[in-house]
Formats: structure tokens, C-alpha cells, sequence
């Protein structure tokens, strides 16, 4: 299969991963508001946050594992003809093993530090922290499948993994369990994924696994760690911008707060990762084409991605202009909604994390991994302390204006630097390119806007109508742009090859 033939089938499968997942979803966080409550379901918002922070304690080992695969494969034409995976894949096994006790250490500082108002968390928290060590090492399988552009076998193993944990925690929250529903439902995706990807490895990519660990030297874990630290940190910064407002909230305000935050959010989070999900699948092959393509065709890959990343969002934003309101009070009550102020503010967001992370994801590709931690860094901790100030005095707004912040003094304008410098077009021209998709999008967003308060008294039919009506203005300003270069010379002989299969006359038919 060609790179483009992976990273189609990739996001064709993981896009039909995430609608069912969000119509899932959706219904699933109704009912456990429900079933649970609101402070308990406000206590797991803030336990998956703390699992973020523990994360971290990988110190980005796993998190370069599918570059460093990606590279090898493209030096030698192939996964087959990578004669060093196998000690890649076992040197970073080894590097694993050894933070196994830094993690198990950090888990118990986490659990014994817990707040006094988390304290229904505290069982239930060591049962997760106790799996999340167990399965720790075997996290960098699935690295390395990423790696080797297996995608489409990811996309429906994810399907499957959330299945088992989605049913296991609504059975389970059935037979009133309570929050150890949630508890459940997570350590079975978590094992289940692991015995998975597992398996997949060791049946259609076993030569890339070692007989043996080999040994790894000082010098040689201190050249990875010295390029993996630089991807640490920006995990530790993607757990300052994504992974601390429920927190920050939860301690500020109390967990109950966290919820109208969360559900107001909720349509804005779940469909921007259809466009996140462009740039994940196209980050293996980003690496690739580093290894052997010219500037000019990085350049034209790149402004591609961002095109096609930000008519996806674009999309979503307008979409949730128009229907939030209403969303949310069908969905779990008016008194859940947290105004149009708030929507607005993180549909903004949305937008220009999108457009940061197209850049991000370039520069990861070409090597840029100390660059964008410190970028990231910066980032996150100016929006952890714009937060931290905003909160207590203007409620959970604070949060996204924040996170605005950080984006827009320190993130865009360094990665877009960057970008530039490594194709070789100024930065300015980069943004020029978007005007074309600007206009377009500006229109269709009035209308959005225009429409919002048909819809807001959150009846179904309205939702639909106004969902269908957004989408298909947007669409129709927005495919003539997709046909046109650079974008349109992969968009088009997709739908070359579309038409010629449903045009062609079957073998009934050339009979008669």
C-alpha cells in the first residue's frame, strides 16, 4: 500500500470510530449524570486528568517510538527490510522497564497527596493506578504499529476496545456500582488494547520484535533520552493546555462546576478530533517523506494538511455555532449549558489549536522536537497561570480565554516560524494561503449564528434541520476550494476513483 493508500484507510476507519463513539457517547454521559450524579461524574473528570499528569512519568520514550519506526522503515523501503527495528524496538523495551519504579513511585505520591474534597476518589484511584502500572511497558506495541502505518488495523482495534469498556461500564453502572463503573470500564480497554495490539505484532509484524532485550549502554539511552526529553516536555505542556481546566476548576469551584463546563464543551471536544484525526494519520508519513523528498514537495504536503485540516474544523466550528445551545438542553438540560460566551470562546480555541497543530505536526516530522517543547512549554504555562488568575474571578470562561492566550503570544507565531524557515516560504505568506478558506468560513459562520436561536429550544428535529442546513452551505463553499492545488491533486483522483466505481455499468447490464 502507498503511504496515501495508509493514511486513507487510517482516517476512513477512525472517522467511522468516532461516530459511533459520539453518538455512544453522548447518550453514555446523559445516563451516568444520571446514574451517578453529578459529583461523582465531576470526580472521574478530574481522575482522567490525573491520569495525564502520570503520564508524563514516560518521559517521551513511547511518544518517539512511532517517529524513530517510521524513520527506520523509510531508510529501508520497507518494515521487512529494517534490519534495525528489532534492536529499536528492544533498546526502548529496556529504557520502559527501567522507569517502571519512577512510575510506581509517582502513582503513590499522587494517591497519598489527593485533596481532602477528592477523598471519594481514594479507592478507586489505587485500583487504576495499580493497572495503569501493570500495563505501562507494553504501551509502546501500539507505538510501534503506529509507526509502521498500520492504521486501518488500529482504527477498528480501537472500535473494538472502547466497545468492551463502554459495555462494561454501562453494565456495571446498571447494577449500581457507582463510580467504580467508570473503573472497570477503563482497565478493560486499557488491558484489552494492550492483548490486541499484542497479538497483531506478533502475527503480522514479528520481525520487528527481538528475540532478547539487548543491552543498552550509558551512552546509548543518553542519546534517545536526549531527543525524548524534548518530546516529554511537550507532553508535559499538552497536559498544562488540555489536561488542567477540570482540574484547576474542580479545585477552585468544586468538582459539580466541572460539569456545565464539561457538557458545554462536549460537542466542541468530541468533533474536533475528526480534524485532529487528519494530522495523526498523516504524522508517520510526514517522517517518511523527510527522509527523501525535496522542499518544494514537503512545502506542498504541508500546506495540503493545513487546508484540509482547517475546512474540517471550520466545519465543526460552525456546526457548534449553531446548535450548542440547543445540543446541550436536549441533551442533558438547560441547566448544564454554559452560554454562547463560553461556546464562542471555545470554538476560537478549536480553530487555532487546529492551525497550530498542523504546524506542530510538520516540524515534529523535520526534527524539530526541542523547538516545539520549549514552544509548548511556554505555551502551557502561561495558560496554566492566565487560568489560574481568570477562574476564581470570571468562572469557567477563564479556561479557554486562557488557553487563547497562550496560543496566540506564544505558540502560532513560533511554530509558523519554523514552518517557514523549513520550507522555505515566510511565515506571512504561510497565513495568506488560508485567505481563501477565511472568507468562506467567516460566511458560513454568520450563518451559523444567524440560526442559533431557531434551534436553541433544543428540540431533535431542529437540531437535525439545523445541522443539515449549516453543513450543506458549508460544503458548497467549501468544495471548490478542496479541487484546487495543492489540496486538490490528492482530493481528486480519490474522487476520480469513487465515480469510476459507481458509474460502472455492471456485467448485467453490458450483457443487455
Amino acid at each position: 500500500m502507498t503511504r496515501t493508500q495508509r493514511f486513507l484507510g487510517g482516517l476512513t476507519l477512525g472517522y467511522a470510530n468516532q461516530a459511533l463513539v459520539t453518538l455512544v457517547g453522548l447518550w453514555l454521559t446523559a445516563f451516568l449524570l444520571r446514574t451517578l450524579g453529578q459529583r461523582d461524574y465531576g470526580l472521574w473528570l478530574v481522575a482522567t486528568q490525573i491520569l495525564g499528569y502520570l503520564l508524563l512519568a514516560d518521559l517521551g520514550v513511547v511518544a518517539m517510538l512511532p517517529r524513530e519506526t517510521a524513520y527506520a522503515t523509510g531508510r529501508a523501503g520497507g518494515s521487512r527490510e529494517a534490519a534495525e527495528l528489532p534492536d529499536l524496538v528492544g533498546q526502548t523495551a529496556r529504557l520502559v522497564g527501567w522507569q517502571l519504579p519512577v512510575v510506581a513511585v509517582a502513582a503513590a505520591l499522587i494517591w497519598m497527596l489527593l485533596p481532602v474534597e477528592w477523598q471519594p476518589l481514594r479507592k478507586p484511584l489505587a485500583l487504576v493506578f495499580a493497572v495503569f502500572v501493570a500495563t505501562f511497558p507494553l504501551r509502546l506495541l501500539q507505538a510501534v504499529l503506529q509507526g509502521l502505518q498500520d492504521l486501518t488495523f488500529l482504527g477498528a482495534a480501537q472500535m473494538v476496545v472502547w466497545a468492551a469498556g463502554t459495555t462494561a461500564t454501562v453494565l456495571l453502572a446498571m447494577a449500581g456500582f457507582g463510580l467504580y463503573a467508570l473503573i472497570v470500564g477503563w482497565i478493560v480497554n486499557q488491558i484489552l488494547s494492550v492483548a490486541i495490539s499484542w497479538w497483531r505484532v506478533r502475527t503480522t509484524f514479528p520481525q520487528v520484535l527481538p528475540r532478547k532485550l539487548p543491552r543498552v549502554s550509558l551512552a546509548q539511552a543518553r542519546a534517545y533520552l536526549s531527543r525524548s526529553i524534548w518530546v516529554s516536555l511537550a507532553q508535559v505542556a499538552q497536559v498544562f493546555l488540555n489536561g488542567s481546566d477540570v482540574l484547576i476548576i474542580g479545585k477552585v469551584l468544586g468538582p459539580a462546576a466541572a460539569v456545565p463546563y464539561f457538557c458545554t464543551a462536549k460537542l466542541v471536544t468530541v468533533l474536533a478530533n475528526q480534524p485532529q484525526m487528519v494530522m495523526q494519520s498523516a504524522a508517520p508519513a510526514l517522517s517518511e517523506l523527510r527522509t527523501g523528498e525535496s522542499r518544494e514537495r514537503l512545502l506542498r504536503v504541508c500546506t495540503a494538511l493545513t487546508e484540509a485540516m482547517l475546512m474540517v474544523s471550520g466545519a465543526v466550528a460552525c456546526v457548534v455555532i449553531a446548535v450548542n445551545q440547543g445540543f446541550v438542553r436536549w441533551w442533558v438540560g438547560a441547566g448544564q449549558y454554559g452560554g454562547f460566551a463560553l461556546t464562542a470562546a471555545l470554538v476560537a480555541l478549536m480553530l487555532l489549536r487546529h492551525w497550530n497543530t498542523t504546524a506542530v505536526y510538520a516540524i515534529f516530522a523535520f526534527g524539530y522536537e526541542r523547538r516545539i517543547s520549549l514552544t509548548t512549554l511556554a505555551d502551557g504555562l502561561l495558560t496554566i497561570a492566565v487560568a489560574v488568575l481568570l477562574i476564581p474571578r470570571f468562572g469557567v470562561i477563564g479556561a479557554p480565554i486562557a488557553s487563547l492566550t497562550g496560543v496566540c503570544l506564544v505558540s502560532l507565531p513560533a511554530n509558523l516560524a519554523a514552518l517557514a524557515r523549513e520550507t522555505g516560504l515566510p511565515a506571512l505568506k504561510l497565513i495568506a494561503q488560508l485567505r481563501h478558506w477565511l472568507w468562506r468560513f467567516l460566511l458560513a459562520l454568520a450563518v451559523a449564528k444567524a440560526i442559533s436561536p431557531f434551534v436553541a429550544p433544543g428540540k431533535l428535529y431542529a437540531l437535525v434541520a439545523g445541522t443539515l442546513a449549516i453543513g450543506l452551505l458549508y460544503a458548497t463553499l467549501m468544495v471548490p476550494l478542496a479541487l484546487r492545488d495543492p489540496l486538490g491533486s490528492y482530493v481528486r483522483p480519490r474522487l476520480d476513483a469513487l465515480r469510476t466505481r459507481w458509474l460502472k455499468p455492471s456485467a448485467g447490464r453490458a450483457d443487455a
